[in-house]
């Protein structure tokens, strides 16, 4: 492929400080902004929902997550001994990420924390180590798509780009990852075939829509019970799980709070696809496709077009450390 090839330091420092101070204030001013009219629009009171059974982060898009007891809340989604979710991915040729739904086998390839490095391991593979904090002065900066939206990352150069080549068959792909002095996407102006209820200052990286996604227990649980064989939570590659007793009971929240200050906010269901249906130990396709065709059956809602929902996606308001069992509260849509 031929890339196109920054430097960090073509744009002076006081620039960069800028920016990341001006998108601080433009999400501060949104959150404001924003919470003043939810508040006007919504009085009702937090309630006891559930609490945390499982956090899931995916530092490296559409392969295996690492399960935590406890993960720090970023703007751009958890943190765990520094690897942050969905912060390294691959592009394919045409310039297309490359995911689970063109390769299942990514699903087997595991990160690792390794003090200030990230260590990828996959079947029949060497490990392949990479800095998790990359020297942006000395980086390939590159300017990509994803997800319909411009975005500058790091090339994370050609012995890993080899490395994922070779385990998966020869296919040309580059790596990439993101950092913190990068610029991050901006969640409420991405394009939607409805409208896009996410607020002013959600941000996210590599995610498809915002930086997190909730599921829950009951819901899993319902799906199960119409399948002769049962699915597991991994199937959906939640962040934060809530472990509760009404079925798509998050298909109502609103507002959410996690302990005592830890807010999101819901921005839209999750519209779920065929990666549901690829065993997250095994990397195999269910032949029945399932669980996406009994979801099909029950669980379209408009106006999201013919993908059955699943979990919600939200942003949070505020930053700070969560844990598995943190109580969840919630306020319901008026």
């Amino acid at each position: 492929m031929d890339f196109n090839t920054y430097t960090a330091n073509a744009v002076p420092e006081k620039y960069a400080l800028a920016a990341v101070l001006s998108g601080a204030l433009v999400k501060l001013i949104g959150m404001a902004i924003v919470s003043r009219k939810q508040r006007r629009q919504n009085t009702g009171h937090f309630e006891l929902v559930g609490k945390v059974s499982d956090l899931v982060s995916f530092p490296m898009k559409s392969c295996k997550g690492i399960h935590h007891t406890d993960a720090l809340c970023t703007d751009v989604g958890l943190e765990k001994d520094g690897l942050v979710d969905r912060h390294w991915m691959l592009i394919g040729e045409h310039e297309k990420h490359f995911n689970m739904r063109l390769e299942p086998r990514l699903t087997l390839v595991q990160c690792q924390s390794m003090g200030d490095i990230l260590r990828l391991t996959a079947p029949g593979m060497e490990p392949l180590d990479l800095p998790k904090r990359p020297d942006l002065s000395k980086a390939k900066i590159i300017d990509k798509i994803v997800h319909d939206q411009p975005i500058r990352v790091v090339d994370c150069g050609e012995h890993a780009n080899e490395w994922f080549s070779r385990y998966l068959g020869g296919k040309k792909v580059q790596m990439v990852s993101s950092s913190e002095e990068l610029c991050t996407r901006d969640v409420a102006t991405k394009a939607r075939n409805w409208e896009n209820t996410a607020r002013a200052g959600d941000k996210t990286v590599f995610n498809f829509l915002t930086s997190y996604m909730m599921t829950t227990t009951a819901s899993l649980t319902d799906v199960n019970s119409k399948l002769t064989k049962q699915v597991d939570m991994d199937n959906f590659r939640p962040n934060i799980v809530v472990d509760n007793d009404i079925p798509y009971d998050e298909d109502n929240w609103e507002e959410i709070r996690i302990g005592e200050n830890i807010l999101f906010h819901s921005v839209e269901p999750c519209l779920r696809c065929i990666i549901t249906t690829i065993d997250p130990n095994t990397a195999v396709k269910d032949k029945e496709m399932q669980p996406l065709k009994i979801l099909r059956s029950f669980r379209c809602r408009p106006p999201y077009g013919p993908g059955p929902v699943f979990g919600v996606y939200i942003s949070n308001d505020t930053t700070g450390r969560i844990r598995v069992g943190d109580p969840v509260y919630a306020k319901r849509k008026l």
